[in-house]
């Protein structure tokens, strides 16, 4: 699942703060699953890709587009806020 399509679609973000979104949320995405974090497993990965996905893009909506600040910000939301 990408989340390109839904921030693509948003018409909120230009081509660039696009991609720094979609990149942060797939760098999130990949050090959670190299990891083996328990919450990219099946029945918990739609909820933690949710929660990964609304926490970048409020952030970025706040102004926050740089890929790391993004990702790093992201895996620290979710390590207060794990989704149930």
């Amino acid at each position: 699942m990408s989340i390109l399509p839904l921030v693509a679609s948003s018409g909120v973000f230009g081509p660039e703060q696009t991609r720094a979104i979609c990149d942060a949320f797939d760098d999130v995405w990949t050090e959670l699953r190299r990891s083996g974090s328990e919450l990219t497993a099946p029945a918990r990965a739609p909820a933690t890709r949710e929660a990964l996905a609304k926490r970048i893009i409020e952030r970025a909506l706040d102004g926050l587009l740089n890929v790391r600040e993004l990702r790093d910000d992201a895996l620290a939301y979710l390590q207060r806020n794990p989704p149930v």
